[in-house]
């Protein structure tokens, strides 16, 4: 149970303005071999269909799902990194020490977003990892991914969205 989330969000703001110190290294998506997918557990209908579709192309997948309970939990999956609101994280919203040093040590090229600032818990996870390029959907006027996409209003579905920020990252052209 949290009992308030003010010193987490105070220290995602912290980290928010620190995001763009950190080193950056933009890749096209055919130079990637790790990917490190995040999404919430409403979502994953849609996301496996895209972790599977990444995978098809011959990269290495990574998954952390964001669950607030239970019974939102995929069973059919096994493969990631799971962090339950209802037990993962402490009465500050802070994750369990061992979720984050599990999350931190996922490799990553590319860590693709698509959890976003609705997870608090997720979102301090998100911008401590050290992955050098950062995608996702900019849901807000931070700046903490190096690659975003803002949805257009009439087109806000995942997999659209997966698509276009796919398509993007496969026009970046590397050094």
């Amino acid at each position: 149970m949290i009992l308030t989330n003010y010193f987490l969000k105070k220290e995602i703001k912290k980290l928010t303005v620190k995001a763009s110190d950190r080193p950056h290294q933009y890749r096209s998506i055919d130079d990637v071999k790790h990917i490190l997918f995040i999404c919430d557990a409403i979502d994953w209908d849609i996301g496996r269909h895209c972790v599977e579709k990444l995978k098809s192309m011959n990269k290495i997948v990574s998954t952390a799902i964001y669950s607030p309970t239970e019974k939102e939990v995929p069973t059919w999956y096994s493969n990631y990194l799971l962090l339950r609101a209802d037990k993962d994280v402490d009465i500050w919203g802070f994750p369990d020490k061992s979720i984050q040093k599990q999350f931190l040590h996922l490799p990553a090229d590319l860590l693709l977003d698509f959890s976003g600032e609705r997870s608090s818990a997720m979102f301090y996870l998100f911008l401590q990892h050290p992955s050098t390029f950062k995608a996702g959907i900019k849901r807000s006027d931070s700046s903490v991914y190096d690659f975003s996409i803002i949805p257009p209003e009439d087109k806000n579905d995942f997999q659209y969205l997966f698509d276009q920020l796919l398509n993007y990252l496969k026009s970046i052209t590397s050094k």
